[in-house]
């Protein structure tokens, strides 16, 4: 499950090397990529709704891979439906709350949105990256941006709301007998290695 301003297209490349070992099912998040424009909702409801799906498709259990708000996602999932994960991996993302600090960033996140919509996406989006990645992927940023560009207002703030106010499952997590990764860069400015 891809993170904020991403889209299931985001994973290509993973696909084109997992798909001949494994059935890959790949989701868009509410107001994201392919998906309708969405209402408030909760991490817990998305993790809901992804249940859904895989009852649809009939896929009783998954190894859960989420980036950022898609490992926020894949948390919630895994304290809701245990015996449905084989593993949860979580790239650039934690089980835990946002710190008190984090959610401040993500009130102000949704101020500069709602004036400068386009210009926050842009900011949103480089700020992932540091100065060398920046020269080294300029295209694939570029792109980045102009995917992100094509969600509405509502829609980005629904997701930093969503985000903001999900709970800690570090508890829930360390109970549960699920095989957890995380995958993060080492000069990650928003996940503390702790």
């Amino acid at each position: 499950l891809h993170g904020f301003l991403g889209n299931s297209k985001q994973w290509a490349p993973i696909v084109n090397h997992f798909k001949k070992t494994h059935q890959i099912l790949l989701i868009d998040l509410p107001g994201h990529g392919n998906t309708l424009e969405s209402n408030p909702y909760t991490i817990p409801e998305v993790a809901s709704a992804i249940n859904d799906i895989l009852q649809k498709e009939k896929i009783a259990s998954i190894e859960f891979v989420g980036h950022s708000m898609g490992g926020y996602v894949g948390c919630a999932f895994a304290k809701a439906y245990p015996e449905k994960v084989e593993s949860l991996h979580l790239i650039n993302s934690c089980a835990s709350a946002d710190s008190a600090n984090r959610k401040l960033q993500r009130d102000r996140s949704i101020l500069l949105t709602q004036k400068y919509p386009q210009a926050f996406v842009s900011m949103a989006i480089a700020n992932l990256f540091n100065a060398s990645e920046k020269m080294e992927f300029k295209e694939k940023i570029e792109s980045l941006k102009k995917n992100a560009s094509n969600q509405s207002t509502d829609s980005i703030i629904n997701a930093i709301v969503a985000m903001r106010d999900r709970d800690s499952q570090l508890e829930e997590l360390q109970d549960l007998n699920i095989p957890m990764n995380y995958i993060y860069g080492s000069e990650d400015e928003i996940i503390d290695l702790d």
